[in-house]
């Protein structure tokens, strides 16, 4: 008894067995759809015409609307430099005195140079009708007379140049000099920022630059100071694409600027662009290989590859702008081991 007892439970365990699958196998519920062994199944959607106005946010940075650098147009030694970083200036404040003395001395030089060029010149005129000189005379003085004239104002304007005033009103970004420097010609000596406004540089795609005027509102946020969305509009479309990235340049303004908002601050800039009539598939039924980007289109039971021409992605969806027409059926899902013209099953569109 106890040798036959593994034996007779074997078979009987092998009897179970054979009961549950051959249930399982007979299973025809409503929700499963029969097919036959070797059958590529696929899921497919249309692609459709939709009015769609895309949004796009695009990250910048704040700068201010006009940097000033001030630069010195004469040489000579620093004798002031009353303004610091944060400053703020009123247009005209003095900004930069430098040493001046030689400058004067020059001045006063070709002031006399000047007032004798002119004695001369008149002493000659005078002579002119009793014949005491010549016409070659007078005018060779009246020569060295405009001579010195423009020697004195060229001298004036050197001795101006030795006081600089703020050419706009604004605050102080930079310093880099200091009173005893002697300052060399052409250096850069302040920089001076106008915060009336701010703007931001950012790239758009080439496909959404149409669709965009100068004067649109946009949304900027700036991350330092929070959430908050603040108003501003595009204030000039540069006329230039990037050849590499295939992108335009866009100056958008913030006006007026927030308090806390300061030039060198990240910011988000959303552009609604015009509603425009797109033809429009779900991403995921877009492949990529060597050839560019393709899809399955649905044809007689068959999976026929398209190549397509995509254009702007909006959520889930992206454009199409050649290679569909309205309506046609793709394919969705059952990608793997599918290939051109491939005898395939629907199952669900």
């Amino acid at each position: 008894m106890n040798f036959h007892t593994p034996i007779l439970f074997t078979r009987l365990l092998w009897l179970i067995c054979t009961i549950i699958l051959t249930a399982c196998s007979n299973d025809s519920s409503p929700g499963n759809t029969p097919h036959k062994a070797g059958e590529h199944l696929i899921e497919t959607v249309f692609a459709r015409h939709q009015t769609i106005a895309i949004k796009q946010t695009i990250t910048g940075t704040l700068q201010a609307i006009r940097t000033v650098r001030i630069i010195n147009q004469v040489p000579g030694l620093l004798t002031a430099l009353p303004v610091y970083p944060g400053d703020t200036v009123k247009q005209g404040q003095i900004l930069v005195q430098l040493e001046d003395s030689l400058l004067n001395a020059e001045v006063q030089k070709a002031q006399a140079t000047r007032n004798q060029a002119k004695v001369d010149y008149q002493r000659l005129k005078d002579l002119t009708p009793r014949k005491l000189a010549s016409e070659s005379e007078v005018a060779q003085a009246q020569t060295l007379n405009d001579i010195a004239i423009a020697d004195l104002h060229l001298k004036q304007t050197e001795l101006s140049h030795s006081l600089i005033k703020a050419p706009i009103a604004g605050i102080i970004s930079e310093r880099l000099s200091e009173p005893g420097d002697v300052i060399p010609l052409h250096s850069h000596l302040l920089s001076l920022i106008d915060t009336t406004s701010l703007k931001a540089e950012i790239s758009l795609s080439e496909l959404l630059l149409p669709l965009v005027k100068v004067g649109n509102q946009v949304d900027i946020t700036i991350d330092a100071l929070g959430d908050k969305i603040f108003n501003g509009k595009i204030n000039r479309i540069y006329p230039v694409i990037n050849k590499d990235t295939r992108r335009g340049t866009i100056e958008v303004i913030l006006n007026p600027v927030p308090d806390g908002a300061i030039a060198g601050q990240f910011c988000r800039v959303s552009i609604h662009t015009m509603s425009k009539s797109r033809l429009m598939i779900s991403y995921d039924t877009v492949r990529h290989d060597k050839q560019g980007a393709y899809v399955f289109a649905f044809n007689k039971n068959k999976a026929q590859r398209i190549n397509i021409t995509t254009g702007i992605q909006q959520n889930e969806l992206i454009e199409v702008l050649d290679g569909l027409t309205d309506g046609q059926q793709i394919i969705s899902k059952g990608f793997l081991g599918l290939k051109d013209n491939m005898q395939v099953k629907l199952i669900s569109q």
